[in-house]
């Protein structure tokens, strides 16, 4: 007879079927760990460009301090004029009542609310406006700061500068920022709108996909500078997004969090784009970004 051997059987003597689903039940059980550990990754770089731009490397505020300043210098104009005029602009809507009695009462009331609605609404249409104005001024910053960013990480040098190369460049990425805000509008305004068309369905699409859009579009439009050196289309840029999902939305969640603050947002755009640009070199150094 022959020897009989004891102990644990090998996983090689199991029969393909059953290593088959062992391994299925395996990938399984390893999944939630893989998706958040690719997640908090992307979650981290936000942090790590913070940490990069204002601590290790002050000497880049030479790059992101002026579209603040710009910034803060529209802000200060449009919400100065909107306290100045917006008394003015009410009245020439609705003027104040003069109505004696129980119903002139009613009435004063109902426009002193009429007047904070309405200044409410100018007051947010005036950030949004701001915001967009923004990153169309902080492009060309941004794209240098993160040039320097590239060049301080893997210590090669850019090329050389030239009035001619800055011109040709700002325009390039005015153009490609106009361009990633008419598609962002394109995209969000109607869901906007169905939100109060089918209240409930309409909410929880809004929530949801308005979140994973945006921070997959914040993602991309923090990562696109040094893309963009590397002469990436849209092809290659959406292969970025296919191919690493989920740090790519864990990045832009992050940006999110902090781009949402009113102030704050400003202060943190520059550590954003050196998040960004972080994330992709570290892709490609791990060779997980489609070559240029």
């Amino acid at each position: 007879h022959p020897a009989v051997r004891w102990g644990p059987r090998s996983v090689t003597s199991e029969p393909p079927v059953i290593q088959k689903v062992v391994g299925v039940v395996k990938d399984a059980a390893a999944a939630p760990k893989r998706l958040t550990v690719g997640f908090l990754g992307g979650f981290k770089y936000p942090f790590r460009g913070a940490r990069f731009v204002y601590l290790q490397h002050p000497g880049l505020v030479r790059y992101w301090i002026f579209p603040i300043l710009i910034t803060l210098g529209l802000l200060t104009v449009v919400f100065y004029q909107l306290g100045q005029h917006h008394a003015g602009w009410v009245e020439a809507i609705w003027s104040s009542p003069t109505d004696d009695g129980f119903w002139g009462g009613v009435k004063r009331v109902a426009h002193t609310v009429f007047d904070w609605v309405f200044t409410f609404l100018l007051g947010a249409a005036a950030l949004l406006v701001v915001a967009a104005l923004a990153s169309i001024i902080a492009a060309p910053f941004n794209d240098l700061l993160s040039e320097e960013v590239e060049r301080r990480v893997t210590g090669v040098e850019g090329p050389p500068f030239t009035l001619r190369a800055l011109l040709r460049d700002t325009i390039r990425t005015v153009r490609v920022e106009v361009t990633k805000l008419i598609l962002y509008a394109f995209v969000m305004l109607p869901l906007f709108v169905f939100q109060f068309l089918i209240p409930v369905v309409g909410a929880l699409a809004y929530a949801v996909f308005g979140f994973v859009f945006t921070a997959t579009y914040f993602a991309v439009d923090y990562v696109d500078w040094p893309a963009t050196r590397r002469g990436y289309g849209v092809r290659r840029r959406a292969a970025i997004i296919r191919q690493r999902f989920l740090p790519m939305l864990g990045f832009g969640a992050g940006v999110y969090l902090f781009l949402m603050i009113p102030l704050v947002n400003l202060f943190f755009m520059p550590a954003a784009v050196a998040g960004g640009t972080l994330l992709f070199l570290d892709m490609e150094r791990e060779g997980l970004v489609p070559p240029a």
